[in-house]
């Protein structure tokens, strides 16, 4: 019952996560009241229920029929499945406190093209209480400032969710995160032909390669 009410917390906090990602920085995140984009009617209890309300309606708009996203609840379920490994203590605050900001971010990231600076600072001054300053921290904030003053091939943000990315990974992971993320943003290129005159969101993959990185880290820990 426990494990089940920190899931259902972590939802509710996945559901707060898709409406700051659909609305800021447009509109407030307070008013106008949950509404069907389409359609514009005022969503009610029942409509606002973290993944259920979108199983049963079958991802679709009660009043109007519109296809729904289904990001709203692998966003829900990610927060949910995050708290739990979380007081179970399989992954320590700073994991935690990363990764929530890495699906804000991402979020943003896919959506708008953007990084949200407010969620960094946030993040970073969090982060600050439940680990060390380290030296690659300080690293990646020094490179995302050159980035906007020179022409890297990184955006100054991928460079500063690095630092996020270094308050629970040293120059190794740091370096094999960076390597796992261009290979699969490389990846993603060569397969998305008809875009590859697009700008490609850089942070999903880095996000990725984060956790990749952290897993491998702990498998070579186990072999040694």
């Amino acid at each position: 019952m426990t494990i089940f009410f920190i899931f259902t917390v972590g939802t509710v906090w996945g559901s707060f996560f898709g409406l700051v990602i659909d609305r800021f920085p447009d509109t407030s995140i307070i008013r106008p009241r949950s509404h069907c984009g389409q359609c514009g009617q005022t969503l009610i209890w029942r409509d606002l229920i973290p993944i259920v309300s979108q199983f049963i309606s079958q991802a679709k708009c009660r009043y109007c029929g519109v296809k729904l996203t289904h990001w709203y609840s692998i966003l829900e379920w990610l927060c949910g499945c995050l708290f739990v490994i979380g007081w179970l203590e399989k992954v320590d605050l700073t994991f935690c406190l990363i990764c929530l900001a890495s699906f804000l971010m991402v979020g943003f990231d896919l959506k708008n093209h953007a990084f949200p600076l407010w969620i960094w600072t946030i993040s970073f001054l969090l982060l600050s209480f439940t680990s060390p300053y380290k030296s690659p921290i300080f690293f990646c904030i020094l490179l995302a400032i050159l980035t906007e003053f020179s022409s890297l091939k990184m955006g100054s943000g991928d460079w500063l969710y690095l630092a996020l990315v270094s308050f629970s990974a040293d120059f190794f992971q740091l370096t094999l995160c960076l390597f796992l993320a261009s290979l699969g943003g490389l990846l993603y290129y060569a397969l998305k032909i008809k875009q590859k005159k697009a700008e490609i969101p850089f942070l999903p993959f880095l996000f990725i390669g984060y956790l990749c990185s952290m897993r491998m880290m702990t498998i070579f820990s186990i072999l040694d």
